[in-house]
């Protein structure tokens, strides 16, 4: 039996400062509220109309591993994603254990990003996935590739998840970026990259185009590479990374939640014309963002065919669509 696999998710807290929490929410999820009509378009948003909109003020919940399986029926597994430590504006961000939820012990730190994934996933290793996160400009390269070494063999996490964009380096540079990819291949671990674009003012767009990956491809040849998101809104460029490179992949997380079932099916049916196997795509959410139910996003991937024959087009085998909910991304893991 196929596996049911959510690839990209996200748990516990971003920064101990709630206030803080919650004006980043604001941030990325303006676009969203403006574009569904719930807030004014031309100026910025009273506090009232924050209320109104339906926006928390608490800022993103506090999601544990009890409520990222209630909100994951149907699912087997779930991979949960750590964010590696860096500042912005002043505030010292990462994923945090505020309230003590993994049983890891001392003061609760971004630091402690690795720690906290590792300890729930080995908590409950046949439900959650630990991926683990580093940043080479927080302590320097060389600590970041000792931690993740540290993140594989102590703290058991069997990927790592990075993010140039936000932490504001070239995730195609020489002497940032290779040693945490070389690493990576000694120990047989895939690499998650958010190479795509993101709705936070401070992240540098420059350094999300998929494109920036083809030297890691060329340099790294055997080292299972993820593009996180579908790379959108580089969508084709994306797609001709894992039309170039046999071990490049792709999550259809965000994307996957930003267009209609039809445009959604339309994506898979062009895949393998433009030379990209339907196995190379995960299925993921970006849970517990504002519009990523982990159910209602399956669904859509699973009756896409009710598009094709409303369409009178060739509908996507079965088969192939399981792979994507599952199947795909538990054989480059070695789940199955």
């Amino acid at each position: 039996m196929t596996l049911v696999i959510d690839a990209h998710t996200h748990i516990l807290s971003l920064a101990a400062d709630a206030e803080f929490t919650a004006e980043y929410g604001r941030e990325g999820s303006l676009c969203i509220y403006r574009s569904m009509g719930l807030l004014p378009s031309h100026r910025e948003p009273t506090e009232h109309e924050w209320d109104d909109c339906g926006f928390s003020r608490k800022g993103f919940p506090v999601i544990g591993p009890e409520e990222s399986l209630r909100d994951h029926p149907g699912f087997d597994k779930i991979v949960i994603l750590a964010v590696s430590p860096q500042f912005l504006d002043g505030e010292l961000i990462g994923t945090v254990d505020s309230f003590g939820i993994t049983g890891v012990e001392g003061e609760s730190h971004p630091e402690r990003c690795n720690e906290y994934i590792g300890a729930i996933a080995r908590a409950q290793p046949e439900r959650f996935i630990g991926f683990a996160s580093v940043n080479p400009l927080y302590r320097g390269v060389r600590k970041a590739v000792e931690e993740l070494e540290l993140a594989v063999t102590r703290y058991g996490c069997t990927g790592v998840k990075l993010y140039p964009m936000y932490q504001h380096w070239r995730p195609d540079d020489r002497e940032l970026a290779f040693p945490i990819y070389d690493a990576a291949r000694s120990m047989g671990i895939p690499v998650m990259i958010h190479q795509a674009g993101s709705t936070r003012i401070d992240a540098r767009m420059e350094y999300g185009r998929p494109a920036l990956l083809d030297d890691v491809g060329r340099e790294f040849r055997d080292l299972r590479v993820i593009i996180a998101h579908c790379g959108i809104p580089w969508i084709e460029e994306a797609m001709f990374m894992l039309t170039k490179h046999p071990n490049f992949y792709a999550d259809l997380s965000y994307h996957i939640a930003t267009i209609s079932r039809e445009d959604l099916y339309r994506y898979l049916l062009r895949a393998e014309p433009f030379f990209v196997p339907l196995e190379k795509l995960f299925f993921g959410t970006d849970y517990p963002g504002f519009l990523y139910d982990p159910v209602a996003l399956r669904t859509k991937l699973m009756t896409v065919n009710e598009d094709a024959e409303r369409l009178g087009t060739p509908p996507i085998a079965q088969a192939k669509l399981d792979g994507i909910m599952g199947g795909n991304f538990a054989a480059v893991l070695g789940l199955e």
